[in-house]
């Protein structure tokens, strides 16, 4: 393979909505540049993009591919991302390390969750954006619809470069608005048309949509505006100049149409990426942070130190793991030797440098300032990590991981897999760090945590098509807990047992109170050797022991203090464990006593919603037992702030997802335990799965 100077390369990541056509644009680019002998197709099962068998079966992407093919003197690395957002993280590295993004935005379905959402991500970031309006053959194809909505919505920069010929089954060719004529498609899928002149009928308008763009373009430039003010024309070179400068300084969003299934506008959109989008060199700097965590600026700098970051990684159960970077300054080597910084400077030994078509791979020797390569077989290298040619360098950022909003237990159907599951979810954990792994409070059971359900099943899938593992999924337990709501004094723990030879024998008396907010506290107030200071913190410790179950529910007793005023010994009898079991006793009795209760966790959550769905996300959260602690409306988004108790919110990400059509996010923190409603104890108790078991004699 070639290799191309920084000022040859683009990195373009294709974004929006899933179903929105980004992987079929992908594949028309590998094939209209000859790295593909046909155009493959993602409903055909033969994409050379997305490979994994649960992207088939869900003929949708699951995580971020990456290709390149070269065109017109340049090279372009593709990044094709999920449109799904469950698997949101993908997205968002791939933004991070791109010079500029294609948002495709469907022409049936206009401007959908995703692409907002990522749109507005490639905003922040102030990284150059072309729309694509894509599948224009399809049933309902809107073009001007569609244009209004991105208008509205998404982009009021938004400009036209080319109109539809056509729409649906008769969509056939655009009109391009730089050079005045019309370019007919053929119909075999190559991706090749023939010009003819602008459609008599379309005339009018093409002419009207030209003069807008030449106008739009004018007013980003004060040289062109003084042209156009006295001419009333732009060449075209001074329009593709000038729509260039202007994307660039975010000024102008080029709108394209086209057919990515049937190979149409795909050619014109590559022509677009050369011409318009940034090279490395130009594209905004890459956060960074000193070992202090100060903000600092890796400068582009082709000859100097090497820098590069990983951004994804590939897992192959045959190949092993792929770790793929950019390198965003010096040049990285095969067959050299780098640090990595977030691991405290280890050292890795680089093999044989990969490019990437999906997964199938390439040797190469370099990759340059800006270019994008693999790595396979990083003893210790991960996803966010940087590499670089001098230790305690500057580490690179990535955006933080997509905060976790649902939880299952794991109860595999064969118990000899418990070992095998850990293993399993930590290979997952190498290519999608989104997902989470731990153990249930109460029963101790495997718990798999993730951005979404979809999230979930397709680690299932993989668990059992890589692994050999299945599993069913549970709710997770609501970690509830008890408390006293009554002081009790003089309450009498006595343990006493003779079975021949040496007895037991130890009584404690105690003063039992709640202790709101404070957690456990244990006071002994024994005076005059009622019991002897060697076993005091017997009593504490059976009595601690004894607040690990409650005996409400079986839950965990907080928030209770013990004062020790009394108690009897014998010379003989007493001992450590005498005394332990008192105390054991002793706090039972007094809970009893002591009106006990159980308390449910409290989550704090931050909705985040569209406008339009803030009345039924807020009713939504009423009808949990939420109660809401602020609201604010800003560009379109709504921020609900509220009190949730978690046991009503194990399940609101799903839903969340079908109110707002899976615009809407939120996170949420443990922050309070609160006194559960009386109506609900009786099912809490009956579900407990650590109901208190009946006394055993001692």
């Amino acid at each position: 393979m070639s290799t191309f100077e920084s000022k040859d390369i683009r990195n373009i990541a294709l974004v929006g909505h899933k179903g929105t056509g980004k992987t079929s644009a992908a594949e028309a680019m590998l094939f209209t540049s000859g790295v593909t002998t046909r155009l493959n197709k993602v409903d055909d099962g033969n994409s050379i993009l997305d490979t994994d068998p649960e992207e088939q079966k869900r003929i949708s992407s699951l995580a971020l591919h990456v290709a390149n093919c070269e065109w017109k003197g340049a090279k372009i690395n593709i990044l094709d991302t999920p449109g799904d957002g469950n698997f949101f993280q993908f997205t968002q590295n791939a933004i991070c390390v791109a010079e500029g993004i294609i948002s495709f935005v469907s022409a049936p379905d206009g401007v959908e969750a995703q692409t907002l959402r990522t749109y507005k991500m490639a905003d922040e970031r102030k990284i150059p954006k072309i729309i694509f309006i894509s599948k224009m053959d399809r049933e309902r194809a809107d073009f001007l619809g569609c244009f209004k909505q991105i208008k509205e919505r998404m982009a009021p920069d938004a400009i036209p470069m080319v109109l539809p010929i056509g729409k649906e089954d008769s969509f056939k060719g655009i009109v391009d608005l730089i050079n005045m004529n019309a370019r007919i498609f053929e119909s075999d899928g190559k991706g090749k048309f023939h010009l003819e002149d602008v459609p008599a009928d379309m005339l009018e308008l093409a002419k009207e949509q030209r003069y807008k763009l030449m106008e739009e373009v004018a007013g980003t430039d004060e040289k062109l505006l003084d042209k156009f003010m006295e001419t009333d024309e732009l060449s075209q070179e001074e329009l593709v100049s000038g729509t260039s400068n202007a994307l660039k300084n975010h000024l102008l969003t080029p709108v394209l149409v086209g057919s990515a299934v049937r190979n149409m506008g795909i050619p014109m959109l590559m022509d677009m990426i050369v011409n318009l989008m940034p090279s490395p060199l130009e594209g905004p700097l890459h956060p960074s942070h000193d070992k202090d965590g100060k903000e600092v600026e890796i400068p582009r700098d082709q000859h100097g130190d090497t820098n590069a970051i990983v951004f994804t990684t590939l897992v192959d159960q045959h190949a092993g793991k792929i770790n793929i970077m950019k390198v965003l300054s010096g040049t990285l080597s095969s067959d050299s030797t780098i640090y990595n910084v977030r691991k405290n400077n280890n050292q890795e030994r680089l093999g044989t440098l990969l490019a990437l078509q999906g997964r199938k791979t390439e040797g190469i020797d370099k990759a340059v300032m800006g270019d994008i390569c693999g790595v396979a077989k990083l003893k210790d290298t991960d996803t966010g990590d940087t590499l670089a040619s001098t230790p305690d360098a500057p580490q690179l950022d990535l955006p933080p991981i997509p905060p976790i909003l649902i939880s299952y237990r794991l109860l595999p159907k064969n118990k000899n897999d418990i070992d095998k599951i850990g293993q399993g979810i930590k290979r997952l954990q190498e290519e999608d760090q989104a997902y989470g792994f731990g153990h249930d409070e109460i029963t101790q059971d495997l718990v798999l945590s993730g951005c979404g359900v979809t999230h979930l099943e397709v680690a299932l899938e993989r668990l059992r098509r890589r692994y050999g593992i299945d599993v069913d999924l549970a709710p997770i337990n609501v970690p509830y807990r008890e408390t006293i709501t009554k002081r009790v004094d003089n309450i009498e723990g006595k343990h006493k047992k003779q079975s021949g030879g040496r007895g037991q024998f130890g009584v404690a008396i105690l003063n039992v109170m709640p202790n709101p907010g404070k957690g456990y506290e244990y006071v002994n107030c024994i005076v005059g050797g009622a019991i002897p200071k060697q076993w005091i913190p017997s009593v504490d410790k059976g009595i601690q022991n004894a607040l690990k179950q409650g005996i409400v529910a079986g839950y965990p007793v907080v928030d209770i203090k013990v004062e020790c005023i009394d108690g009897k010994y014998h010379d003989v009898d007493s001992s450590e464990m005498s005394f332990q079991i008192a105390g054991s006793k002793g706090i039972k009795a007094a809970m009893a006593q002591a009106k006990p209760v159980i308390l449910e966790p409290i989550m704090e959550m931050e909705v985040i919603v569209p406008e339009e769905n803030m009345g039924d996300i807020m009713g939504n959260l009423n009808s949990r037992r939420g109660r809401i602690l602020g609201m604010d409306t800003k560009d379109g988004l709504s921020t609900i702030k509220a009190n949730v108790p978690m046991a009503e919110v194990l399940m609101f990400a799903p839903d969340l997802h079908s109110v707002t059509a899976g615009r809407g996010t939120f996170t949420m923190k443990l922050v309070s335990y609160e006194r559960v409603p009386d109506q609900l104890v009786p099912k809490i108790v009956a579900d407990s799965p650590v109901k208190p078991k009946a006394e055993e004699e001692e």
